[in-house]
């Protein structure tokens, strides 16, 4: 039984929403470097609450385009967009607060 096109890019979406979630939560970089320190030496705690939210926003836009009405991807899709829309805003107002921070 293999998976439909639109149930992995909503899987997978969910997934790299889930991470991204992690990420905003999980980890902080130092405060002592400054924003190019940081972005050198902690590229991941850095950009990793920014770049994962868009790819799970970009995959579950695309779930939800090619799943029908009342599909189990379409909730998948729908939780995925939720959570890499809060990931993307927390993890942007992160990296602000760390370029403003020196």
């Amino acid at each position: 039984m293999s998976e439909q096109p639109s149930t992995k890019a909503a899987t997978a979406a969910l997934v790299l929403g889930i991470l991204s979630w992690l990420l905003v939560v999980g980890t902080h970089p130092s405060r002592s470097r400054g924003f190019g320190d940081a972005l050198y030496w902690e590229p991941v705690p850095v950009l990793g609450p920014v770049v994962l939210p868009l790819l799970a926003i970009v995959f579950g836009h695309a779930g939800l385009h090619r799943t029908r009405p009342g599909a189990k991807s379409r909730g998948r899709a729908t939780t995925a967009l939720v959570l890499g829309y809060l990931a993307l805003a927390f993890g942007a107002v992160r990296l602000v607060g760390i370029a403003t921070a020196q």
